[in-house]
This record gives C-alpha cells, sequence and structure tokens, in this order.
C-alpha cells in the first residue's frame, strides 16, 4: 500500500519487488498454472504524479508451470509483461456508486481509481499477472511428445459395438 504523499512531486517513485511466493499461489489459485519451484518473481514499479492523478508504470516476470495442451505434459512458462495505468482520486469524474454500469471511451480504458490517498499495488499486480496467464499454455517450441489425435485406420473394418442391434435389426429383415 502506497499513500499518495511518499510519491515525490517531480522525481516519482520507483519500487523493485520481489513477489511473494504464498501471494502468488493464491493468485494464481483456479487457473490452468501455478507457480514454478524454479526462478524469481519480481517487479519493478514507477508511479509518477500529475496533479492528483498517479501514473503507475513497470514491468514484471515470473515463471510458471502447467500442463501442455498438445502433448498434456509439464511445461515451465517464463511470462513478463509491460504495464501502465492512470489512477485517479475515486469521485473525480463523478462516475457515482462502484457498482454502477458505466459506459467507458477508448481513452478511460486504461484509467481506474485511487481511494483515502492509497495505492494498493497488490491489486495491480494481482491484474498484471492475471493478464499474462496463458489460456492454452503450452511448449514455445515443438511439443517433444504431441498426442495423436487421429487413430491409424484398423486393419479389418469393424462396426462399433453400440451399433450391432441395428446390425442384427438389418440382417434379420434380409
Amino acid at each position: 500500500m502506497i499513500h499518495i504523499d511518499q510519491i515525490p512531486p517531480g522525481e516519482g517513485l520507483s519500487l523493485d519487488l520481489a513477489l511473494d511466493h504464498a501471494w502468488l499461489a493464491g493468485v494464481l489459485e483456479g487457473t490452468e498454472v501455478s507457480l514454478a519451484s524454479t526462478g524469481k518473481a519480481r517487479a519493478r514499479v514507477r508511479l509518477d504524479l500529475d496533479g492528483r492523478d498517479v501514473i503507475v508504470s513497470g514491468d514484471l516476470a515470473l515463471r510458471v508451470a502447467a500442463e501442455c495442451v498438445a502433448c498434456l505434459s509439464p511445461v515451465e512458462l517464463d511470462l513478463a509483461a509491460d504495464f501502465q495505468l492512470l489512477l485517479e482520486p475515486a469521485g473525480k469524474r463523478g462516475r457515482g456508486n462502484a457498482h454502477d454500469e458505466i459506459e467507458l471511451s477508448s481513452g478511460e480504458l486504461d484509467v481506474d481509481e485511487y481511494r483515502d490517498d492509497k495505492i494498493d499495488l497488490a491489486h495491480w499486480l494481482r491484474e498484471q499477472v492475471l493478464l499474462e496467464v496463458p489460456a492454452h499454455p503450452r511448449h514455445p517450441e515443438d511439443c517433444p511428445e504431441p498426442l495423436r489425435m487421429i487413430a491409424p485406420a484398423p486393419a479389418e473394418p469393424t462396426v462399433d459395438r453400440r451399433l450391432m442391434p441395428l446390425l442384427k435389426l438389418a440382417e434379420k429383415k434380409e
């Protein structure tokens, strides 16, 4: 949690953060990936003031483990992202209740709010991590043993056993 008064005007505030493994495990809970046992998770964040608005920018990097969707073997993936976000004091635009539906313009998509002169970096870092989680994790190169989705044709034609009653019925009519 960063209080807005901690950000020196004109200078900004730079932070180099080691992301806690227990926190990251909670962030990744419910996704197709988990935190890899190898590698470090880190984030570099810079906060700059523009009046009472705060520009948050930085990057993050972490290593995750998953099951490859192509070959079903374990794979470790490096996730990395650059991000930038504009935070405004709550109520600056008269948006009303946080639960009200609002229509955003394209210029407002990377704009959000902070409350009580405090910026919860954990919230924004969590969001950035989840945006980088692959929907379909797979090996970056060719899979070592891709699954064969098409079975080879049998030597002799066979009838699906579920269709046997129909075959018997057809033979009786002949």
